[in-house]
């Protein structure tokens, strides 16, 4: 019982609360996914990775990057094992260990550091889910945590990860972006040892890029899609976070504290260290898709200070002096401390196990695509952008979409006339007349729904509290 003290207790009680909150997060299934599985079904099946789009009627035959191939062999390879539970539990056991390798970056475990792994989880939550962005998060982890203790044996290590990452997910150029933020912070710090072995990495991490099945053109696809306009426009996780909104409340008392934590503490930080805050907070801010990299550098950043802080005021003392063997009433809160995350847990991959269809409706007009098989309705289609993910899942090759999240293979022309229609705004019928639309399948209550309800040359076929089907006259 004697290893059942607070400070062993304290890290199994974080990493399962770290648990729960990503399977909390991942069973609001990712609009994505849908569209992923289908895609990797597909490359399994034929043994061959698509270069041009075929899911959509709108852009067939234009080029798709498919830069995720692996991430959604993977995905279906574990869908069809373990079905979405495994996929959720997998999911978020890699978010897990991502942040256990930032933890074990973390000075003052595990009272410091489990302050700040709290803040960093809480922070980067809204970007939790089932996608390959959590694989970019573990792989961004691994390539911190040895960029961060150099090592010119190890650092070797990030060749090979940089070519399993670039078949993984385009989130490969954050790992160019990493060790060239290295090399700017052992210029900083006149570590001179380190700057050779970096640029060297560097030059051979960017030359094993092009082994991808996109070759060359997997240089100019991350660019193309952080300078893209309606990206940031449309899309919620392209944009700044909005801090009117709860949900970016963790990353405010990240960021803030942090700062503090550097400002107030005894140990003055180091140029590198500054720059490296800055500039992932600077992403973070610019982008919500950027707060989980700013959360692993900022995290161990605020263990250290809070410790440096504790440590001056003698708080260290009493937090890392000698444990008495918990006995009694200490020995049975430590063991309700510890199994009560675990069984949380436990019950909320069972209840989504149990209740899959009706976490798969909160996302997904499911009632109202099974109306649409059912009775055959003629396509072509156009369906609201998040749901089309969905409906290749569910209809293609019998239909295909309007779009889907795949807002590379669109374009930012089109994106924003296929938002416009959504939105009722403009020459709104124009788009559905040129492309011969049949059928509509949208939300309920928005622009696009009101304005087909009173056009005489549309009726409504089928409505529920979710969706609703408009078909031509």
């Amino acid at each position: 019982m004697a290893k059942l003290s607070i400070r062993r207790v304290i890290p199994i009680v974080l990493f399962s609360m770290v648990f729960v909150l990503a399977v909390r997060q991942s069973v609001s299934i990712d609009p994505d996914l849908w569209w992923h599985l289908k895609a990797g079904q597909q490359i399994i099946d034929t043994r061959s990775i698509p270069h041009t789009d075929d899911y959509s009627f709108t852009k067939q035959g234009s080029e798709w990057v498919a830069h995720e191939w692996l991430s959604e062999v993977i995905m279906q390879a574990i869908y069809r094992v373990t079905g979405l539970t495994g996929l959720v539990t997998i999911f978020s056991l890699i978010i897990v260990i991502a942040l256990w390798l930032t933890y074990r970056r973390c000075e003052g475990r595990p009272y410091a550091a489990s302050i700040a792994i709290v803040l960093a989880a809480a922070a980067s939550s809204p970007l939790f889910g089932v996608r390959p962005q959590m694989l970019t998060l573990l792989l961004a982890s691994v390539y911190i945590a040895l960029l961060e203790h150099f090592d010119t044996r190890r650092i070797w290590w990030l060749v090979p990860l940089m070519l399993l990452w670039v078949n993984l997910h385009a989130g490969f150029a954050l790992g160019l972006a990493l060790i060239g933020l290295y090399l700017v912070r052992a210029v900083l710090d006149r570590e001179w040892n380190e700057v050779r072995p970096l640029l060297i990495s560097l030059i051979v991490c960017a030359a094993v890029v092009p082994l991808n099945p996109n070759g060359f053109r997997m240089f100019s696809y991350p660019y193309e899609t952080l300078t893209s306009p309606s990206m940031a426009a449309f899309i919620q996780e392209w944009a700044s976070p909005d801090f009117h909104k709860t949900t970016y409340l963790p990353l405010a008392i990240l960021l803030l504290s942090t700062f503090a934590a550097m400002a107030l503490s005894p140990k003055r930080p180091r140029p590198g260290e500054i720059f490296l805050v800055l500039i992932t907070a600077l992403g973070a801010l610019r982008s919500v898709r950027h707060i989980p990299i700013f959360s692993l550098f900022a995290a161990p950043v605020l263990a250290k200070h809070l410790w440096a802080i504790a440590k001056e005021r003698g708080w260290d003392e009493l937090l890392t002096g000698a444990e008495a063997r918990p006995d009694g009433l200490k020995l049975l809160i430590n063991i309700i401390l510890l199994l009560a995350p675990l069984v949380l847990a436990v019950t909320r991959i069972y209840h989504f196990a149990s209740h899959q269809r009706n976490y798969e409706t909160l996302r997904n007009p499911v009632a109202a695509v099974e109306f649409l098989k059912s009775q055959h309705l003629p396509g072509p289609i156009y369906n609201r952008y998040g749901w089309g993910g969905y409906l290749i899942y569910q209809l293609y090759p019998e239909y295909r979409v309007y779009i889907d999240g795949r807002a590379d293979v669109y374009g930012d022309a089109f994106f924003t006339e296929a938002m416009q229609v959504y939105d009722g705004v403009g020459n709104w019928k124009e788009p559905l007349d040129r492309y011969g639309i049949q059928t509509v399948i949208i939300d309920n209550d928005v622009a696009l729904s009101t304005a087909l309800r009173n056009d005489k040359e549309w009726s409504n076929v089928y409505e529920d509290d979710q969706a609703v089907i408009f078909r031509r006259r």
